[in-house]
């Protein structure tokens, strides 16, 4: 019996092989295969229900793309990696196809959506450009914000006395954040202040930090924002339309 006879799920009465679903593992690079193929289903299912489709270029970008994120560059870095997993360019082409199909599943399911969940999460998209320094004394933490304010450049200081290995050689720089990123108490220091503000000791975790906000960035619904937003919708209706399917998955998986 061949792996396309195998049958590896059923979902809502329809039949999918163990071949397939082991392509679009391989195509992957993972292993959450039943997951994932179970997620394709379902999005190419509704695709289908709603007159959702893709064209040949949204296809071919959606190819270009997994190439880059692949490294694979050349016709024949290409043709090696497929041989080796045993694929052909129409498993990249069906991958290419569901992954712009899930774009447009993705707009649609999210259409009219966008603008009040901003509107009402505003703060949560609003970002600050930090620098930290990290002690393990209050009073070393106050002494260091003292001689910032007098005038010692805050990035030499952070070098100097910060025990945060992974920003003290950046000179206590730890880039764009957004409320959910940082801890409480940076977030009430860091948000509402200008670009300058210097603020300390906080403590957390039994750390004591004083804290630059180098830049200030008000929320503003552009084209990465919305893409989150729609995944957000995206993501609650499939997990919502997982509960729902009748999934089944035959003994092979257990």
């Amino acid at each position: 019996m061949s792996l396309d006879q195998v049958v590896a799920l059923q979902i809502d009465g329809r039949s999918y092989s163990l071949a397939a679903v082991l392509r679009s593992a391989a195509i992957r690079g993972s292993f959450g295969a039943i997951n994932d193929y179970v997620s394709d289903a379902l999005i190419a299912s509704f695709a289908e229900d709603n007159g959702i489709s893709v064209g040949q270029e949204e296809i071919q970008e959606a190819v270009n793309d997994w190439r880059v994120a692949n490294g694979l560059y050349q016709a024949s870095e290409l043709a090696n990696w497929l041989t080796e997993r045993g694929l052909s360019m129409s498993d990249v082409a069906e991958f290419a196809r569901m992954k712009a199909l899930e774009e447009r599943v993705r707009h649609h399911v999210a259409a009219g959506k966008v603008d009040r969940y901003f509107t009402e999460h505003r703060s949560r998209f609003e970002a600050v450009a930090l620098s930290q320094i990290v002690v393990n004394e209050r009073g070393l933490a106050r002494e260091l914000r003292f001689k910032t304010m007098e005038g010692e450049p805050f990035y030499m200081l952070a070098r100097a006395y910060s025990i945060d290995e992974s920003s003290r050689l950046a000179g206590g720089f730890i880039g764009r954040k957004e409320r959910p990123q940082l801890p409480k108490a940076i977030e009430a220091q860091a948000f509402g202040a200008v670009s300058g503000t210097i603020a300390g000791p906080l403590e957390i975790d039994k750390k004591f930090y004083v804290i630059k906000v180098e830049e200030v960035y008000p929320a503003e619904l552009n084209g990465d924002i919305r893409a989150r937003i729609e995944r957000i919708f995206f993501d609650e209706w499939l997990a919502a339309r997982r509960m729902e399917a009748n999934v089944r998955k035959p003994a092979l998986w257990t």
